[in-house]
């Protein structure tokens, strides 16, 4: 006799539903993606005990002919897709086609529609899982769907409920959902017969914010957008000061679709650096327009997480994009331009501007060729100037009013600019510009080089170079040259340019570890192997500079996309007004 056995669909049904309904929340959810995919512009939501005794949801769409509805309680039916092409371009909310079978399988459900065309709408009445009525009724346009004693035939499953206020809290956060993600629909949520929530739709996404977080939070948020590989992101994210230690006043929508994501979250709130404490949250909403083909929306039955094509260029871009925002608010000096000697290294940049350019006396005349360049003691490389200044030799500062660049205790640099000055972590500042240029060669440009006098020969654990193996192409790719050397060893012949500290290949271990935690290349891993191998190679507190390379430093700096915060969140610049100092010496 057989072991296996096909299961019947009444039995499968109450499996499936396991999967996608947890809760009232959640038929809420799949009950209300059915009405918007549906052209529903408003949908009433009515729930009685936390949506445990009932939950009814109303709305004004298109509604369903007869042999629709009765199609519509079948699992694997539906009116969304049709081949492999439609899955991989999913535009809709809702396409599983097993919801609603689901739903009605674990609890006494009534459902009414109606089509414009049709003179009777039609009324089924199900009772777990089991047609037990089909009927002709009169009504407006739309469809009804009224589930009452959710999980009455399962009862293990429904023990495990909340309270009411839980379930009830749930149900109004999907809700919310809905309201930021079609900010022109509108919805009603009546709780026992009160009426908890009435949004009404709104005429923009702006207009939306003080109905979703009040009008003291909604104050504290400024607009967001960026653009990067065809993906269109706009929205708001609140001011530092708006944070939170909950971080339920977050809201992701990715083509029309609220979803949360991990990894997008935390790229938002890696853009803050230290301007947020840890543990606490700031409150967003972010809109992502993209190819529907570049996600992967059906990774989970209920469709809340999503798996997003190429994501790092994405998160690499948003978290840039708040840095930039956040210093905006913050009102570092937006520094306005002018001619310096030194400023076309590398690619064409806007300038630092200083307050007062550096008098004529302070240079010299040693012509600039263009194969001339000059490294630092510090490992700095840079084009010559064409008067390069004298360096140790230049005239002292009581000379003349106001000098470009001076350096104090060897570690900040100080600058005045037209609102006062400047002062300039050399360390920190140097690893934001390395940082960038890493994640640039990650991408594919090319990174330069600089060959080892000795090459060195380094040797893991089985377990470890296992992992280092499959790192080998992306660390070739970033400056290093590494290639395999026996069953276990790699000979390691060439650094990044301008690494200072390899530390004899310890750096390999970090590199090692963190891939551990991330168990793949993802964009995590990328942006500390970047922050990793920047921090290694910029310049040290401590470090004497000339003012060649304090004006390399400051010109490379302000040409980042993201000149005022370190990688790892600390800020670069600081910045002293006039007004301030007024301030403090009482004028």
């Amino acid at each position: 006799m057989a072991k296996v056995k096909v299961l019947p669909d009444i039995i499968a049904n109450k499996i499936a539903a396991g999967e996608v309904v947890e809760r009232p929340a959640s038929v809420v959810k799949e009950l209300v993606e059915n009405s918007v995919d549906a052209g529903a512009s408003a949908i009433v939501v009515e729930i009685e005990d936390g949506g445990k005794r009932l939950i009814r949801v109303s709305d004004n769409g298109t509604g369903m002919s007869q042999d629709d509805v009765l199609l519509a309680i079948e699992r694997h039916a539906t009116s969304k897709i049709e081949s492999m092409e439609d899955i991989e371009n999913i535009v809709t909310l809702g396409f599983r086609g097993e919801a609603l079978p689901s739903i009605v399988s674990v609890s006494r459900a009534v459902i009414d529609t109606r089509r414009a065309e049709d003179t009777f709408g039609t009324r089924l009445v199900i009772e777990g899982g089991v047609l037990k009525q089909v009927s002709d009724i009169g009504r407006d346009t739309g469809t009804d769907v009224e589930i009452k004693n959710l999980f009455y035939n399962l009862p293990a499953r429904r023990k495990f409920l909340g309270a009411e206020t839980t379930e009830l809290k749930h149900v109004r956060a999907v809700l919310y959902d809905y309201a930021v993600a079609a900010p022109g629909l509108s919805l009603t949520l009546i709780a026992d017969g009160r009426e908890l929530f009435s949004f009404h739709g709104c005429i923009s996404r702006g207009e939306m914010l003080p109905y979703i977080f009040g009008e003291t939070l909604a104050d504290l948020m400024v607009p967001l957008k960026v653009s990067v590989e065809g993906t269109e992101i706009s929205g708001f994210i609140g001011k530092p000061d708006s944070a939170r230690a909950s971080g339920v006043n977050q809201y992701i929508v990715m083509n029309n679709r609220p979803i949360r994501s991990r990894t997008i979250s935390k790229a938002l709130i890696d853009g803050y650096g230290p301007t947020v404490a840890r543990g606490m949250f700031p409150p967003f909403v972010l809109y992502f327009e993209t190819d529907p083909s570049r996600v992967d929306v059906n990774v989970h039955p209920t469709k809340r997480e999503v798996r997003i094509h190429r994501e790092f260029p994405l998160l690499q871009a948003l978290r840039e994009a708040v840095a930039e925002a956040i210093q905006s608010m913050a009102a570092v000096p937006e520094l306005t331009e002018q001619r310096w000697p030194f400023s076309d290294y590398g690619r064409k940049i806007t300038p630092v501007t200083m307050y007062n350019p550096p008098p004529e006396h302070w240079q010299n005349d040693i012509p600039r060729t263009p194969e001339t360049t000059i490294e630092s003691q510090t490992g700095m490389k840079f084009p010559a100037a064409e008067h390069e200044p004298a360096g140790e030799k230049m005239v002292s500062l009581e000379s003349y009013e106001s000098p470009s660049f001076w350096q104090l205790k060897d570690r900040y640099i100080i600058t005045t600019i037209k609102e006062g000055a400047i002062i300039i972590d050399q360390h920190v500042a140097h690893e934001r510009i390395l940082y960038e240029e890493t994640l640039d060669h990650i991408q594919g440009k090319n990174a330069p080089a600089q060959q080892l006098l000795f090459p060195l020969t380094l040797d893991f654990s089985a377990a470890d170079f296992d992992i280092l193996e499959q790192m080998i192409p992306f660390l070739n790719q970033i400056g290093f040259g590494v290639r395999e050397f026996g069953e276990r060893s790699i000979i390691v012949d060439a650094i990044p340019s301008g690494m200072t500290e390899f530390g004899e290949g310890k750096i390999f271990s970090e590199f090692i570890e963190e891939m551990r935690i991330h168990g793949k290349i993802t964009s995590g891993y990328m942006d500390k192997f970047a922050a990793a191998v920047a921090c290694r190679a910029a310049i040290k507190a401590g470090k004497p500079l000339n003012q060649t390379e304090m004006q390399y430093l400051a010109d490379r700096l302000f040409a980042t996309r993201s000149p005022f915060v370190c990688p790892h969140g600390r800020p670069t610049v600081v910045k002293l007004t006039i007004e301030e100092l007024d301030r403090r010496f009482g004028r």
